[in-house]
């Protein structure tokens, strides 16, 4: 029998909700003053912070437990990517972390981490609605209270706030309204609401709103026994999946796998010579993919084979064809690792292929814990839960390498210009790179006589100056800082 979970939206009432408008409307204005008009960077984790304050004191939570500290040093901990620098992933990374670490110390009861994780991924969705649903149930509960006077005034604050937004468009897109508008001098409260402002404030108050104003609890469904399987579907499960096909499976996988491997170590590890026409490089390209895919896809056959109550746990035959074909799996995975770097030696290092050989470990320690499961008979709760917090910390990691200056310095110290081997430098990729790829050429200044003038280098000229100018503290950031002692 299982409980599922729903979510519960209340009716707000019109004291209640003074409180987080006041906090989510000094939120707006102090993302108005960090980010429009400005590049982000470490305004991003200022107002990040203080959301999290913000949300904390606006559900009156007091930290003073373990858990509640423990989860404020992670809110924390959730910045400093943004700290060392702005990109995609350090951006991604800190808003769901934060956004995670807000929703579990504002919860008025536990909840699991994958409830958690819905609810903060759901936040953009939800934002509008329930800000929308607040608003009407507050207004609509003062009519009860309130003088008649003050309902008709209710009454018209929609109607002038929406005519106030048309407004404002119709004067940006007609200049017969805004010249009328401008002649009983409206114009510096026309340039300060203008539409685009006003919908940056909106869309903040609706992203943030979630989180000030918790609403969102968990409540058991009505729960029912399971309607008990019939003989023929049972009979129809076994004949698909039961110990005797998973068995003959396995013994076929593991011969195949066995064949691959053996393939792998005689021609990659092995240095065997090749058939004419093949290179190593397209030999390695041409497997590192599809093996990655074929692990998954046995990782998913051993979880379908090993699932709670099937047949095969009660096979003494099966356990150990399932560690043997994990073990098989992890030498794949370890093998297509090594022909993306034969292919990247070749080709040079990109974004992507950093990409995948980081997602090729991620694929090698998910199996680790497939087979560490299996050996300790672990649930797959604990399955997924370690695989969440590996990815978690991986991805996490990944927000303090200077990417751009990692490729740059490996495609230039096995260059062909550099060390006699492998490919010419592509100018091209480096000077889409950005300024980061530059230390990397200055540390082989003899090396490039024609490509260290301000003139020539494409990674140089008005890339360069513009990286070491100097810059609004709103676009700090810790890499930014380093890179520019290296020009100073």
């Amino acid at each position: 029998m299982s409980t599922a979970t729903a979510f519960d939206f209340k009716t707000a009432t019109a004291h209640r909700l003074a409180r987080p408008i006041v906090l989510a409307v000094g939120c707006a204005a102090l993302a108005d003053r960090l980010f429009y008009g400005w590049d982000v960077g470490l305004s991003l984790a200022l107002f990040l912070g203080v959301v999290g304050f913000v949300a904390i004191l606006g559900n009156r939570v007091q930290i003073r437990g373990k858990n509640e500290i423990i989860l404020a040093a992670i809110l924390v901990a959730s910045l400093l990517p943004l700290i060392e620098e702005v990109n995609f992933l350090s951006v991604a990374v800190a808003l769901l972390a934060a956004a995670m670490s807000i929703i579990a110390i504002t919860s008025r009861q536990k909840t699991s981490w994958p409830r958690q994780l819905l609810e903060a991924m759901t936040i953009p969705f939800r934002g509008p609605f329930q800000f929308a649903g607040d608003t009407v149930g507050a207004l609509r509960h003062m009519e009860i209270w309130t003088p008649a006077w003050l309902g008709w005034l209710v009454a018209w604050i929609v109607p002038l706030t929406v005519f106030a937004i048309f407004l404002t468009l119709f004067s940006s897109a007609n200049p017969l309204i805004e010249q009328r508008l401008l002649q009983i001098d409206l114009r510096k409260i026309i340039e300060w609401l203008s539409p685009w402002r006003i919908s940056f404030w909106i869309f903040i108050i609706c992203m943030i709103w979630p989180l000030i104003r918790r609403r969102i609890k968990t409540r058991p469904a009505q729960t029912s026994e399971p309607a008990p399987a019939s003989a023929a579907s049972s009979s129809d499960l076994d004949y698909l999946l039961g110990a005797q096909a998973i068995t003959r499976s396995l013994v076929l996988f593991n011969v195949l796998f066995a064949l691959q491997t053996g393939l792998d170590l005689t021609y990659l590890w092995g240095g065997a010579a090749l058939p004419d026409g093949m290179t190593y490089a397209t030999y390695a390209h041409r497997g590192a993919y599809p093996l990655i895919a074929t692990a998954l896809l046995a990782a998913g056959f051993v979880l379908l084979a090993m699932r709670p109550g099937g047949p095969a746990q009660q096979s003494r035959l099966i356990r150990p064809l399932v560690l043997v074909f994990i073990a098989q799996n992890i030498l794949l995975v370890i093998s297509s690792i090594f022909r993306l770097d034969l292919y990247v030696a070749v080709y040079s290092l990109t974004y992507w292929r950093l990409a995948s050989f980081i997602w090729m470990g991620l694929v090698a320690a998910g199996l680790f814990l497939i087979l560490v499961q299996n050996l300790w008979r672990k649930s797959n709760a604990w399955l997924l839960t370690a695989n969440a917090i590996s990815l978690a910390l991986v991805l996490y990691g990944c927000c303090f390498i200077n990417a751009p200056r990692l490729i740059a310095s490996y495609n230039v110290e096995h260059s062909h210009e550099v060390n006699g081997k492998g490919q010419n430098l592509d100018w091209r990729y480096l000077r889409c790179l950005g300024p980061q790829a530059l230390p990397a050429i200055e540390r082989h200044r003899e090396k490039f006589p024609a490509f260290l003038t301000t003139n020539s280098c494409p990674c140089r000229g008005n890339t360069r100056e513009a990286f070491v100018s100097s810059k609004n503290w709103r676009d700090w950031s810790f890499s930014g800082v380093a890179s520019q002692a290296i020009f100073r």
